[in-house]
């Protein structure tokens, strides 16, 4: 790695800033922690709250860089293999607007599959789009989703300005996303990745390969998963020989984030990458011992099962021949043994490792799963959600004029929101979708049997809000 990974611009520029200043005569109005709750300074520290600060002399500015930050995202692309990457303070979700926002003028059609974050319906709603849907293929064991249906996609990329693929999913499954991508570019168009899961995938041989690598136009990272920065802290970047130009993306960023962005956050993604560039392999080659280990242990407790994933990372752990739910098995352990993991669905657990978990964390994990009681049994996984009608933008049906109806009442209607069950985390229904019968039987189904409904109003799915006719 080149010698100039060893710098930290931004950071370095922050302690010397804090060094220097004697009269800190401008916002944030804590003054470098001295007005800050004393229960708060004391818990965090001062160095934490001297470097909280805003675009003070010799700390540049996020939306017209020229100086540290400007440097620092420089030395971001070297080591992502990127053409350009941008710092971002409102997480994954400011990457994916502002990328859609360049890929798509208002009116256009957009490629999206049906596993996509739900930030990415937002991104519709914001510049206007029409959905080109893609069917996804489901682990017919554990009901998740497993990645684009091919004939789907290269159907849906008809008509579009541009696809949103995903790489990988939340449980570490990476697909095909080089055959994808050739497929979207076959069609003359840009590839957007979320690549939130992913960030590490750049650092260590036995990963998946990263979006950048196979040639993704933009890709956009969660470093605060798996890469070692601040909570919402994310990295936007363009691929080299991308169809997106660096002006457009940078004017997107500007309208999407905040004026007021964190150098907490942006000095965390500083760090992070340079730990990455230095050390990464080395890192996250304890983290895949780490996962082995772990797996063989889970995998000899009788009832377990460790799912294979393209990420070792990602522990993926059926829990069905226990006879307990994932749920319920996710509630003893944190009740129990205080183990929280990162997700949990009707069949399985999910627990990720990083370079920050020890033995010790493998040793805890394993002997509380140990102990995990039997309960009364697994529910029958729920059927594939219905395939949508979609009569209207999701921009007309979520802004416009609408009403909470109950549901079983809102058969024919227009929905004017989201309802995105878990089990299995697609959408049912998203704005602008018509509630047939069958969206309507589903979503009954999943509200009754206690499932966790993202998106809609009323959480319990006893009223839905449709567009006012």
């Amino acid at each position: 790695m080149a010698e100039e990974q060893r710098r930290a611009p931004l950071f370095e520029a922050l302690q010397a800033y804090a060094r220097k200043v004697r009269a800190p005569l401008h916002v944030p109005g804590h003054k470098m922690g001295r007005a800050a709750p004393p229960e708060w300074r004391a818990f965090l520290g001062e160095s934490g709250l001297a470097i909280d600060q805003t675009e003070a002399p010799g700390l540049d500015d996020l939306h017209a860089p020229e100086g540290v930050i400007a440097e620092a995202q420089e030395l971001a692309a070297a080591a992502f293999g990127a053409w350009r990457s941008y710092f971002l303070v409102g997480g994954t979700t400011a990457g994916l607007h502002a990328l859609i926002l360049a890929a798509c003028e208002p009116g256009t059609a957009i490629a999206v599959p049906r596993h996509a974050h739900r930030s990415v319906l937002g991104a519709l709603i914001l510049a206007g789009l029409r959905p080109h849907w893609v069917r996804v293929a489901f682990d017919p064991e554990l009901g998740l989703a497993t990645g684009a249906d091919r004939g789907s996609l290269q159907e849906a990329l008809q008509g579009a300005a541009a696809a949103v693929l995903v790489h990988p999913t939340y449980y570490g499954i990476a697909a095909a996303l080089e055959a994808e991508i050739g497929l979207v570019h076959g069609a003359g168009l840009p590839v957007l990745v979320d690549e939130a899961h992913g960030t590490h995938f750049a650092f260590h041989p036995d990963l998946p390969p990263s979006a950048l690598s196979l040639g993704a136009d933009g890709v956009v990272q969660s470093v605060h998963k798996t890469g070692g920065s601040l909570t919402q802290s994310s990295l936007c970047h363009l691929g080299r020989g991308s169809r997106l130009t660096p002006a457009r993306v940078a004017e997107m960023l500007r309208l999407v984030q905040t004026t007021s962005p964190s150098y907490l956050l942006m000095a965390s993604l500083d760090v992070a990458r340079r730990a990455l560039a230095l050390e990464g392999r080395a890192a996250w080659e304890r983290a895949l011992v780490l996962a082995e280990e772990a797996r063989r242990r889970v995998e000899a407790i009788p009832g377990l099962r460790v799912r294979p994933t393209d990420d070792p990372t990602k522990l993926l752990i059926d829990v069905r021949r226990r006879s307990i739910s994932g749920f319920r098995a996710a509630e003893w352990l944190w009740d129990e043994a205080g183990v929280a993991v990162e997700a949990a669905g009707l069949t399985y657990l999910l627990a990720v490792l990083t370079p920050g978990d020890t033995m010790e964390t493998v040793d805890t994990l394993a002997a509380a799963l140990s102990r995990l009681p039997s309960d009364e049994g697994v529910p029958a996984l729920p059927p594939e959600p219905p395939w949508p009608e979609v009569v209207m933008t999701p921009r007309a049906a979520y802004l416009g004029p609408k009403r909470a109806v109950p549901l079983e009442e809102a058969v024919g209607r227009i929905a004017a929101e989201l309802v995105a069950p878990y089990p299995p985390g697609i959408p049912v229904v998203a704005p602008g979708e018509r509630l047939t019968r069958d969206v309507v039987d589903y979503l009954g189904h999943a509200a009754r049997s206690g499932w966790h409904l993202q998106g809609p109003a009323d959480p319990r799915l006893r009223s839905i809000q449709v567009v006012e006719e």
